[in-house]
């Protein structure tokens, strides 16, 4: 029987289970991505406090994949609107698809909980500083220094990337000096962003295969 207490955790989102509970997913820092059974919420202020993106601390127990909730304090609430809603979505979504079940990722918590707190300052850049850090941790980050034969990128020359390899010159594609400052998390460059927004929705695609993310259609262009 695991029992686990005092764990802090984001939820990712809730369903509906049965006639008054809810399933909820939710990302804690020592546990991974992690589902449990909230018993009888709906409709009470626990089930109000189990809202997307609530921070706070978990305690649950269970013998399989899916837990039985049985605490659960919030500290943060995050109400977003529009495209900061449609970027928090984004965000729960690409842990959802390409995070396994109860997997450590420490550095990915903490990414979350900081794009969480600054997408209402630019959710651009948010989303760009954590597609990074998660195609990191998930084992498929990208070199921004060199290309895939070991040449120093070259801030004049244009560049593909090559899924699984790195970046390979080409006569059309990213140039140098804005693969450097993605490199370096200069996502406060208008130009640098936008260059980031398709390399890492390249990246991603290859790794979340056919079916598209919903919440992707819902994104504004520079998103």
């Amino acid at each position: 029987m695991t029992r686990v207490a005092d764990e802090p955790g984001i939820v990712l989102h809730t369903r509906p289970y049965r006639e008054s509970s809810l399933i909820v997913s939710a990302l804690t820092l020592d546990h991974g991505r992690i589902s449990v059974v909230a018993k009888g919420v709906r409709g009470r202020r626990r089930g109000r406090d189990l809202q997307p993106f609530a921070e706070g601390r978990f305690g649950w127990t269970g013998r399989s994949s899916l837990g039985t909730l049985t605490t659960f304090e919030v500290s943060e609430q995050h109400w977003f609107q529009g495209n900061r809603l449609a970027s928090a979505f984004y965000l729960a979504e690409l842990l959802t698809r390409l995070l396994g079940e109860r997997e450590s990722h420490p550095r990915l918590f903490a990414a979350l909980h900081w794009a969480l707190s600054t997408l209402d300052e630019e959710p651009a850049r948010s989303l760009r500083s954590f597609e990074k850090v998660l195609l990191e941790e998930l084992g498929y980050g990208l070199d921004f220094t060199a290309d895939l034969d070991g040449r120093p990128i070259e801030d004049s020359v244009s560049y593909e990337l090559l899924p699984d390899q790195g970046f390979a010159p080409a006569k059309e594609g990213v140039r140098g000096d804005l693969l450097k400052g993605i490199g370096q998390e200069r996502f406060d460059d208008a130009a640098v962003r936008r260059a980031a927004r398709t390399l890492f929705a390249e990246a991603l695609a290859h790794q979340l295969g056919p079916r598209p993310l919903e919440s992707r259609k819902l994104l504004v262009r520079d998103s």
